[in-house]
């Protein structure tokens, strides 16, 4: 079974996850890595899950962003420009 659970208390600063969707596992690999004294990885399961504790405020529900097709292909034609720039800024 693929569950993820998010729990905290009122009031307290610490969350604790218990993850086994392997992307975000991943994610909080990087994260214990990058702010050990905020984010630790306290059990790593032998089926691959994890628990950690994160600082609440990094806990955030939020709607995927709705992008119409018009605002899809103008984000596609600049990431195109950016990479074309990167590509020529390399060649020389």
């Amino acid at each position: 079974m693929t569950e993820n659970v998010i729990e905290w208390i009122k009031d307290q600063q610490r969350a604790t996850l218990s993850l086994s969707q392997r992307r975000t596992i991943t994610r909080v690999r990087h994260l214990a890595a990058q702010y050990p004294d905020q984010c630790q990885i306290v059990v790593e399961n032998k089926d691959g899950s994890i628990c950690a504790h994160i600082p609440v405020s990094w806990v955030k529900i939020s709607p995927p962003k709705k992008v119409s097709d018009a605002q899809r292909e103008i984000s596609r034609e600049n990431m195109l420009a950016l990479h074309s720039k990167r590509v020529t800024s390399t060649d020389n």
